[in-house]
């Protein structure tokens, strides 16, 4: 495999931050170096965050702690968490510009989840670093020879779509930002008029235009060399068909918008991301106490904004669950943290009553699996003291032995064969639907509709 090029990116912006340019320093890079930098970093920020930023100023002094406290990184978990509602309650306090020097105010609701909108601010400075890491996290799938199409929501300036376009500008690619709610076949036409080789989007709209393409087109010959899939969970078995319908590499990515979209990317061995350890430093807790997990054990990703002027975030708790992979990546990459894929979230973990859990990823590995699956939603009731999962299942053409097939899958799931052969659930209903119904309710990331305790 050819070298990382976040890695890389890594060892440069260190070097050149610390003075380390000799390019003989450069080649004696460890992990100690990278770890130092974000020492670095970290006190530089936290001082920062608590002169300017009235929020933090105030959430420190209340915990009884100061910058000061800070003299190594395991220093860090002295300070208290800063959670997604703060910045839905009093994302001003959190400024530390003024408002005039503020480019671009990204107001959202975390997919998947309800409730008042989160505001994110990010100075001129703060968008150079997000489109710095864009064009690194492109260059681990694309060069510059490459014509990247963008299926993203855009109005710029500074959308998502506009931010990647200057990432890939910067990555001395060409892109070509495509309409969102243009169809399939527009979407296929401008690919084969722009000569696209690479398509950025949400996963699963990629896989619904994939879909209704290899009908009609034979895709393998398409020209396209790789798809960059965001926003969702990607189970194997979709990854593998999407490689066969098109007959090229398939890319994942993990983001969030209070860290500026791009967060990690996978290289070439698909086997967890490589994050961006410039701007961002990574905790993983256990999401109930708070405490840090050991490496390899699963927990809730809590990220420090390292270098963000306008709004630094500390010990960010993202509700996102996985795991640092302690093993070195086959890619080589050996100075990098690794994050594993992140199959859930807090919002979507639910407990069936006898403790057991269950998450949309269960339900998507077993499904993927279904030739002609497209997605589903699942509805968590109860009926006679009982848990009963309703499913609408949306295929490309129900057969006759489709229900049987979906029967089968679900059994699989150890959660649901548990309590089903305990007496403790009812069997899974499985109502099929034509394609096409659930496309308004496919969410980014997804959730299990909790609806026991309601009236029936």
């Amino acid at each position: 495999m050819g070298r990382n090029s976040i890695e890389s990116w890594l060892h440069n912006r260190i070097a050149n931050e610390c003075g380390m340019n000799n390019q003989g320093h450069r080649q004696l890079f460890t992990r100690q170096n990278v770890e130092a930098y974000h020492l670095i970093k970290l006190r530089q920020i936290l001082r920062y965050a608590f002169e300017h930023s009235t929020f933090y100023r105030e959430l420190f002094d209340r915990a009884g702690v100061s910058p000061d406290h800070v003299n190594t990184l395991e220093d860090l978990s002295l300070l208290p968490f800063t959670e997604p509602a703060h910045l839905a309650q009093e994302p001003y306090r959190f400024l530390c510009t003024s408002r005039a020097e503020v480019a671009r105010v990204f107001s959202f609701v975390t997919s998947g989840t309800t409730g008042p909108q989160k505001k994110i601010f990010w100075s001129v400075e703060d968008l150079e670093r997000i489109t710095d890491f864009m064009a690194v996290g492109m260059a681990m799938v694309a060069g510059p020879e490459d014509i990247i199409q963008i299926i993203l929501p855009d109005g710029r300036p500074y959308s998502q779509a506009d931010l990647l376009r200057l990432g890939v500008l910067k990555l001395g690619a060409n892109p070509v930002v495509a309409d969102m709610e243009s169809s399939a076949e527009d979407q296929f036409e401008l690919q084969q008029s722009m000569h696209s080789t690479v398509i950025f989007g949400y996963a699963g709209q990629i896989y619904r235009m994939s879909k209704k393409l290899e009908a009609k087109h034979d895709l393998k010959k398409s020209g396209v060399r790789a798809l960059f899939l965001a926003a969702e969970y990607l189970p194997e078995a979709r990854r593998k068909e999407l490689q066969n319908i098109w007959n090229c590499s398939v890319y994942t990515h993990y983001g969030l918008t209070e860290m500026g979209l791009g967060v990690a990317v996978e290289c070439e061995a698909h086997k967890g991301y490589h994050f961006n350890e410039v701007d961002l430093l990574l905790e993983v807790v256990d999401p109930q106490t708070g405490a840090r997990v050991e490496s390899g054990r699963e927990g809730e990703l809590v990220f420090t904004t390292l270098t963000r002027r306008a709004m630094p975030l500390i010990r960010y708790r993202t509700h996102d669950l996985s795991r640092l992979i302690p093993e070195t990546c086959s890619c080589g990459a050996s100075t990098l943290l690794r994050i594993d894929s992140i199959r859930k979230r807090r919002e979507s973990v639910i407990f069936l009553s006898t403790g057991d859990e269950l998450y949309p990823a269960l339900f998507d590995e077993v499904l993927c699996e279904i030739p002609g699956f497209i997605d589903y939603q699942a509805v968590l009731k109860q009926r006679d003291q009982m848990d009963c999962l309703e499913f609408k299942i949306e295929l490309v053409e129900e057969k006759p032995d489709s229900i049987a097939c979906l029967h089968k899958n679900l059994a699989a799931i150890p959660a649901l064969a548990k309590n089903i052969s305990a007496g403790t659930m009812l069997e899974p209903s499985i109502e099929i639907v034509p394609w096409g119904a659930l496309k308004s309710e496919n969410r980014a990331k997804k959730l299990i509709l909790d609806q026991r305790g309601q009236n029936q």
